[in-house]
């Protein structure tokens, strides 16, 4: 089976985002100290902890251009972050339902294999199965409510995938 590797929002676009104080839709940049903790970081594929320093901007997390290329709300830290640790799914993201979508390299949603996992589901055993057709170039893990990406999955190098 296909091993998926997990990354989330890029880290050098996020510094350029956060030096130059304007988002992907334009909006300034307004940082706040998190006084619980909890957010859901797409930048680092944690949740904040109390009094972190985060910030809610608009991202698209395409490289490219067309009608499936999204600008949405997402949570980060906003004083700069290195991205994940490692290429495992955090575990706090197998706990939310999330949707998987999965694009193929003609940049469309690949409607047929669209997913809904349940809270408490294997979200990396469920994407790697979708990685498993030849004609997915990547997966995006949605919030179920909101739609907003929370991460991108590939075939890991270590697969041949």
């Amino acid at each position: 089976m296909t091993t998926p590797t997990f990354s989330g929002i890029d880290t050098t676009e996020l510094n350029r985002v956060l030096a130059v104080g304007t988002d992907h839709g334009g909006n300034p940049v307004e940082p706040f100290a998190d006084p619980d903790g909890g957010w859901p970081l797409r930048c680092c594929l944690k949740d904040s902890a109390p009094g972190e320093q985060v910030a809610i901007i608009a991202w698209s997390p395409f490289d490219w251009d067309g009608p499936y290329r999204e600008t949405g709300p997402v949570v980060v830290h906003a004083d700069g972050c290195g991205g994940p640790s490692d290429t495992d799914l955090a575990s706090a993201f197998d706990e939310r339902p999330m949707v998987l979508r999965p694009y193929g390299s003609d940049h469309r949603i690949s409607y047929g294999l669209v997913r809904h996992v349940q809270s408490g589901g294997s979200l990396t055993r469920e994407v790697a199965e979708i990685l498993e057709d030849p004609d997915v170039l990547m997966v995006h893990g949605r919030n179920v409510t909101g739609g907003c990406y929370a991460f991108t999955a590939t075939r890991s190098e270590a697969t041949g995938g």
